[in-house]
C-alpha cells in the first residue's frame, strides 16, 4: 500500500482555549512503529508543552494544516467545530470526542460531509465504554474542587470549609452516581476530610460499590425519599449519572431545592441534553461565569472541565486512548475489523450511523 494511504493527519484543535492534544510522542512511537505515516500541524503540542522537535524525534512530520486535513486519517482530541468538517472530502476518515448528539449543526455537518467518522467516547468493549474513564475521573476531582471553591462566602456560598476545622464540623457532601466521576468525587471530598454519602442507582451497584468506597462514606440506594433526606443536609452535591438526555425524569427539581440549605452548592459534572435529571442547572455554563442561583442553591454547570488542565488530561487520556487509536487506524485505513472501533462509528457516506446520534436528530427534526 502507498504511504500516502497509510497517512494520519493531527491538526491542532479548534475549540477556543483547548489547549489539549490527542498526538504526545509516546502515541506516535507507537503509530509509527504499525507502519503509519503521521503529519502534524506545526504547533500541535505546545498547549501541553511538547515542542515540534520533540515529534520529529518521534517521526512526525510537521506541516501546514492543509497538508494535514488532505490526510486519509484525521485524528482529533474533540471535534466540536462544525466547519471542520467541510475542510474534508468525501470518504475521509476523521475521529475525536464528538459529543455530536448534543448539537444539531454538528449532526447537519456530518451528514453534509459524508465523511467517515468515529467518536472516541463510544468505543465499547466488554461490556463498557472504555475512554470515558480519565475525563470522568479527572471532572470528579475537580467538581469537588470547584464546588469547595463556590462554598466559601465571597462566591455566594454557605461559607462551609469541606474538611471542617479548629473544632468545626466537617462540610457534607452527596453524591449522585458511582461510576468514575461519581467515584473520584467521592475519594477527594472523603480525603478533604467531609462527610460524603453516595447514592447509586441500583442495590446491585450499590454492592458493587460499597467494595471500594473509601472508609466511612456512606453508600445508599438512589430512592426518592433517601435522596430528600440527604438534600437537606448536603451543602454541596455533585450530579454524576453516566447519561442524561431529553427523556430523562428530573431528579431534582425546583421542590427539592427548598429542602436544602442556603448557599449550598450543586455542580452538575453530567451535562446532559435537555432539562434531564437536573432541570434547575439550566444551560451548560462558560468557563468564569458565576454560579446560576435558583432558590438560593448555586448551580455549576461545566462540560469542559478536564480541558481546564490539558496537561493532565492529556496524560491520563492518551495512555488509555492509544491502543484504540492504533486499532481505529487499521480500520480507517487498512480495512481491518475491529468491533469495539466499529461501535463508535457515528457516521458514513452522508447518513449518522450510531442510534444515540440517530434518536437525537430525531428530536431536532433531523431525519439520519
Amino acid at each position: 500500500m502507498s504511504p500516502a494511504l497509510r497517512t494520519i493527519g493531527f491538526p491542532r484543535e479548534s475549540t477556543p482555549g483547548d489547549r489539549r492534544t490527542i498526538l504526545t510522542p509516546e502515541v506516535a512511537a507507537g503509530l509509527r512503529a504499525a507502519g503509519f505515516r503521521l503529519v502534524a500541524e506545526a504547533g500541535l503540542g505546545a498547549g501541553v508543552f511538547i515542542d515540534d522537535q520533540a515529534y520529529r524525534a518521534a517521526g512526525v512530520e510537521m506541516a501546514g494544516e492543509e497538508r494535514v486535513w488532505g490526510c486519509p486519517l484525521v485524528l482529533r482530541y474533540k471535534a466540536t467545530d462544525p466547519g471542520d468538517l467541510d475542510r474534508l472530502r468525501p470518504g475521509q476518515g476523521i475521529a475525536g470526542i464528538f459529543h455530536a448528539q448534543g448539537d444539531p449543526r454538528l449532526l447537519q455537518a456530518l451528514r453534509r460531509s459524508r465523511v467517515r467518522a468515529w467518536s472516541y467516547e463510544f468505543i465499547g468493549e466488554g461490556g463498557r465504554r472504555c475512554l470515558t474513564g480519565p475525563g470522568g475521573q479527572i471532572a470528579g476531582v475537580q467538581a469537588v474542587l470547584l464546588g469547595a471553591h463556590h462554598l466559601q462566602s465571597p462566591s455566594g456560598g454557605r461559607g462551609v470549609l469541606l474538611g471542617g476545622g479548629g473544632g468545626a464540623a466537617a462540610g457534607t457532601v452527596l453524591v449522585i452516581g458511582s461510576g468514575n466521576a461519581g467515584a473520584a468525587a467521592a475519594r477527594t471530598a472523603a480525603a478533604l476530610g467531609a462527610r460524603v454519602a453516595v447514592l447509586t442507582r441500583t442495590a446491585a451497584s450499590r454492592a458493587a460499590y460499597a467494595r471500594a468506597a473509601p472508609e466511612g462514606v456512606r453508600v445508599l440506594v438512589n430512592e426518592p425519599a433517601t435522596l430528600r433526606a440527604c438534600l437537606a443536609e448536603a451543602d454541596l452535591v455533585i450530579g454524576a449519572i453516566r447519561d442524561s438526555t431529553f427523556g430523562t425524569p428530573a431528579m431534582i427539581g425546583e421542590q427539592d431545592l427548598v429542602l436544602m440549605r442556603p448557599g449550598s452548592v450543586i455542580v452538575d459534572v453530567t451535562c446532559g441534553y435537555g432539562p434531564g435529571y437536573l432541570p434547575t442547572a439550566g444551560p451548560v455554563q462558560r468557563v468564569g461565569e458565576p454560579p446560576r442561583r435558583v432558590r438560593g442553591v448555586l448551580h455549576i454547570k461545566l462540560a469542559v472541565l478536564p480541558s481546564l488542565v490539558p496537561v493532565t488530561a492529556v496524560e491520563a487520556y492518551t495512555r488509555v486512548a492509544a491502543p484504540y487509536l492504533l486499532r481505529l487506524a487499521r480500520v480507517a485505513l487498512l480495512g481491518a475489523r475491529d468491533v469495539a472501533i466499529d461501535s463508535a462509528l457515528i457516521a458514513r457516506d452522508g447518513a449518522l450511523v450510531h442510534p444515540v446520534l440517530v434518536e437525537h436528530a430525531a428530536h431536532y427534526g433531523l431525519s439520519s
